[in-house]
């Protein structure tokens, strides 16, 4: 069934309060303005269209903000002369005409709480955001840049995806085909759908998904026309071997794989696996899942921003297995006390028992020498102080969490202004790093996932502590 947007007469009849006129002004003469999906203003969906009856109107003329606005910031709103306190509050739009209509949607889902809508004239309305429905999110191309509608992701969890053949964007109900899966070989086809738009998009103009699919919400993130340069494989030096628009460094149980520096969707399978990667800035992933000293198969493909997509499949030959330390989450900042409360978690993800003796834990303060224990392939381990207080305040370690003491973390403890630590080994060779970011109280800086490189941005985040325990992940990953 073909989605399409709603009638507006439906909306105007549905969707709208009562209209709220400028401050000051006629209320006979204020603009209806309705919401899409139908809603009452005081619970307006987090992913809407707003629709205003107005011929005088023109495209960005009407503009939304978070929060109330104070007959001071309408006035100037209506010079255009916008301070830094109400600019940072501006919700970024596109907008189009259709008939009588002004449609303004907002080009990523709304924060529950009240806007304001207001133009030169006065304030147009206030309205409330609530939740509203489960968001089918925008993989590729990346949330919040335009991007080609010639070959797109969205994913859910998993539940009751719509099982829609197409859908229409808006303006001009240009026709996308959908699709269960991020490739034709219907990889999460339980999660994901994937948008191809049968015409050609005209390098000036936009598409935006509509506001629902079935029982879902869609991710907001308008498509451009505007063409984009193909991305250009890089130059690939021995022992690395090309793999699609990269080049692979080829380990034990991985290959580490840096990128271009265009933003590139990965769809990747090997023998113990397959999952979707998305890159940018020349940042680098790993393919896990492979057999030490093996012959591997490796294949999938790479789509750049312009929708060119190259397929790749190609045979690897693993090294022998080895030991693989990393430091994985840090509480330096507690609530309990400091710095007897403080910790670094550290942990194996490699295929081989590891020996903390033969490194050497930096920072701030100097180095400290790690004591003899053995962790096992995958298991996490706490290293804190001798006189560690546990759970005292912040959440206590995973039961039976192995806690290796040391006389001190830090210099006389660990900076709460964020320190780089370091794991060295015997040879001098940094194994594992933790960024020097600045701690938030009661939070921990964790790795997403044991296997993040160092040099990812997005591979640490704060969060709740999980000491012994894997990491909280924002968003479950694209990988099986």
């Amino acid at each position: 069934m073909l989605v399409r947007v709603a009638c507006i007469a439906a909306l105007l009849i549905l969707g709208c309060g009562p209209p709220v006129p400028e401050r000051g002004s006629d209320p006979s003469a204020a603009m209806v303005v309705a919401f899409e999906p139908p809603s009452e203003p005081s619970s307006v969906a987090s992913v809407v269209h707003i629709h205003i009856a107005s011929s005088s109107l023109s495209s960005g003329d009407a503009l939304l903000f978070q929060g109330a606005l104070s007959d001071y910031y309408l006035s100037k709103v209506k010079h255009g002369e916008l301070p830094d306190t109400l600019a940072a509050r501006q919700i970024s739009l596109v907008s189009w005409r259709v008939g009588p209509e002004l449609i303004l949607a907002p080009v990523a889902p709304l924060a529950p709480g009240p806007y304001s809508l207001a133009a030169a004239s006065g304030l147009l309305a206030e309205f409330q955001v609530s939740q509203g429905a489960p968001l089918l999110a925008r993989v590729w191309p990346p949330a919040g840049s335009f991007g080609s509608a010639r070959f797109a992701i969205y994913c859910g969890d998993g539940s009751s995806l719509p099982s829609e053949p197409s859908v229409a964007l808006e303006p001009g109900e240009a026709i996308a085909q959908l699709t269960a899966g991020v490739d034709a070989d219907r990889l999460f086809a339980e999660r994901c759908l994937r948008f191809e738009l049968t015409s050609e998009l005209r390098g000036d103009a936009f598409l935006v998904p509509p506001v629902r699919l079935g029982a879902w919400a869609i991710d907001p993130s308008p498509f451009s026309g505007l063409a984009s340069e193909p991305a250009s494989p890089l130059s690939c030096a021995a022992p690395e071997v090309a793999l699609g628009l990269g080049c692979a460094a080829i380990a034990d149980d991985r290959a580490v794989v840096r990128t271009p520096s265009a933003a590139l969707l990965w769809v990747v399978h090997a023998a113990g696996g397959a999952f979707v990667e998305v890159t940018r800035h020349g940042a680098s992933f790993a393919v896990r899942g492979l057999s030490p000293s093996s012959h591997e198969h490796i294949w999938g493909s790479v789509h750049d921003a312009a929708g060119v997509a190259l397929g790749f499949d190609t045979f690897v030959d693993t090294s022998t297995a080895r030991a693989r330390p990393v430091l994985n989450e840090v509480l330096a900042n507690p609530l309990g006390p400091e710095p007897q409360a403080e910790w670094i978690e550290i942990g194996n993800d490699g295929s081989l028992s590891l020996e903390l003796s033969s490194y050497v834990l930096q920072d701030g303060g100097g180095s400290t020498h790690l004591p003899e224990a053995r962790l096992a392939p995958h298991e996490l381990a706490l290293l804190v102080r001798n006189d560690f207080v546990p759970g005292a305040s912040d959440p206590a370690p995973a039961p039976a969490t192995r806690l290796i003491h040391l006389p001190t973390l830090g210099k006389s403890g660990l900076s709460n202004s964020g320190e780089r630590l370091a794991l060295v080994d015997s040879a001098g060779q940094e194994c594992s790093v933790m960024p020097a970011l600045p701690t938030k109280p009661g939070q921990s800086l964790a790795r997403r996932y044991l296997w993040s490189l160092d040099g990812d941005a997005k591979a640490f985040a704060y969060g709740a502590p999980t000491p012994g325990a894997s990491n909280d992940v924002a968003a479950a990953p694209l990988m099986k």
